[in-house]
């Protein structure tokens, strides 16, 4: 079976190359976190950094260790699942070969080691070789101007392999379900779908998750009539990172249901659109039946958008609150860094939803490729090809911002009821350029990894394109 895991390995690059880049950010974040948490407690110990002010470098870290694991995890997941279902046509081809479940699930896990431990590899130059810079950045502040001596930045191997497993595993954990789910289908079946896209089920792990989240949201709520019981300097902080806590398994909820949400919730509201043009129609109906990768391409945009809102909302409510409640230095430092306190504390969870959402995309090109082409067969004039990614991705986006926004609405509502409960005047700010940055930048970027990678086979025959396609 050696040989055959390396042929499926060679064959397979060109699919685990499209969402490649979620890997290596996943394991930047947890090298990184990792680094500066090493960094910062020896200059702890070492004296030149008072632990009241070293929050950015022992506590941070390990905040971006839980986030960026279940954003990682999510978006790994669904990665992954574009991965397998591209490659139905292959997995099938070894179970009529005689290949046993067993083997298949090993074939696909050997895959995920081998992208994982080479993203790891590049991380890794990558975190060294930023390491210092981004130290310079924690310790600079932005708005506040207030400077810290920066930790000396400490290239600890052992460290970086630590989570450099970590990361691996938590790919792994992602990837076995897929694994399963590809392996349990019979031959027969996996030929059919590698030519129509499968449908996706709740499955008892997704309600269980999703059982989940709504318990641990309901929790964060309830912990803020706790913690007004046992009020302390760092209350205020301390209520700030659970609401970006319920932002996030809010935005997990969302993954683990949306086999139930995100195809109806585009067709729901695509159908208000007035516009009745062939090339709209085309793309509505073009995104319906890619089924479950519609779907799994729509869950890291979520995440972006969802983070990226709250990222730009969270500053500019929490002052607005200070200057409401007579404090005019403001009741929260900030960890002494300004935007750089929020850029640290979701800026990984950030870059991995991101890298998520633009590799899945690209995952999909060839695809997307073959369908221009046939729509060029059966009569689309070059332009109408040309607008219809550009289309896509704006349905994607748009289709992502809903749920995002109800994750904004559900973060400000935990700031305003436990910051009311903590004696301050609450006000609530989202600014114009949270919409623009966070809707407007994100589905720019979308639409970019949509239609840039088709311009190459817009030039080509349409019978090339799709004999290409089927020839994979």
């Amino acid at each position: 079976m050696r040989k055959v895991y390396a042929a499926e390995l060679r064959d397979s690059w060109p699919a685990w190359l499209g969402v490649s880049l979620a890997f290596v950010i996943t394991n930047l974040s947890f090298v990184n976190s990792a680094l500066v948490l090493r960094s910062g407690w020896a200059a702890v110990a070492a004296g030149k950094i008072d632990m009241m002010d070293s929050a950015d470098f022992t506590l941070t870290p390990v905040s971006n260790f839980v986030f960026s694991g279940i954003v990682g995890l999510t978006v790994i997941a669904t990665s992954t699942s574009m991965v397998v279902d591209s490659r139905r046509g292959s997995l099938a081809r070894l179970g009529v070969a005689g290949a046993a479940p067993g083997q298949i699930v090993s074939s696909i896990m050997t895959q995920l080691v081998a992208v994982s431990v080479l993203s790891a590899l590049i991380a890794n130059i990558i975190a060294a070789a930023t390491l210092d810079p981004f130290l310079h950045f924690l310790t600079v502040g932005v708005e506040s101007g207030l400077v810290l001596e920066q930790p000396a930045p400490v290239y600890d191997v052992g460290v970086m392999v630590l989570a450099n497993a970590v990361c691996i595993g938590v790919a792994l954990l992602g990837g076995y379900g897929q694994a399963r789910r590809a392996a349990t289908i019979p031959p027969v079946e996996a030929l059919r779908q590698a030519v129509a896209a499968p449908g996706e089920r709740m499955t008892v792990l997704r309600w269980i998750g999703a059982a989940l989240c709504v318990v641990v949201i309901v929790a964060l709520f309830a912990g803020i009539f706790v913690m007004m019981q046992f009020r302390t300097s760092e209350t205020v902080s301390t209520l700030m990172q659970m609401a970006l806590a319920a932002l996030l398994v809010f935005t997990v909820l969302v993954a683990m249901v949306a086999p139930l949400l995100i195809g109806p919730l585009a067709r729901g509201w695509t159908a208000l659109v007035p516009f009745r043009g062939p090339t709209w129609q085309i793309a509505r109906k073009n995104v319906y039946v890619r089924g479950s990768r519609f779907s799994r391409s729509v869950v890291p945009i979520v995440f972006t958008i969802a983070l990226m809102l709250g990222l730009l909302s969270l500053g500019p409510t929490i002052f607005a609150t200070s200057a409401a409640s007579g404090f005019e230095g403001g009741p929260i430092t900030l960890d002494k860094a300004g935007m750089g306190a929020f850029l640290s504390l979701l800026g990984p969870a950030l870059a991995i939803a991101l890298a998520g959402g633009v590799g899945n995309l690209f995952m999909m090109s060839k695809q997307r490729d073959a369908e221009l082409a046939l729509f060029g067969i059966t009569g689309a004039t070059p332009t109408q090809r040309r607008v219809l990614p550009i289309l896509e991705a704006i349905i994607l986006t748009v289709t992502a911002t809903i749920p995002a926004v109800l994750a904004l609405a559900l973060m400000l509502t935990y700031l305003y009821i436990s910051f009311t409960g903590a004696g301050l005047v609450a006000v609530l700010s989202v600014p114009l350029s949270a919409w623009v940055v966070g809707v407007g930048a994100t589905g720019l970027i979308m639409v970019a990894a949509t239609f840039l990678p088709t311009l190459s086979a817009l030039r080509l025959p349409e019978p090339r394109v799709v004999a290409r396609l089927a020839a994979e």
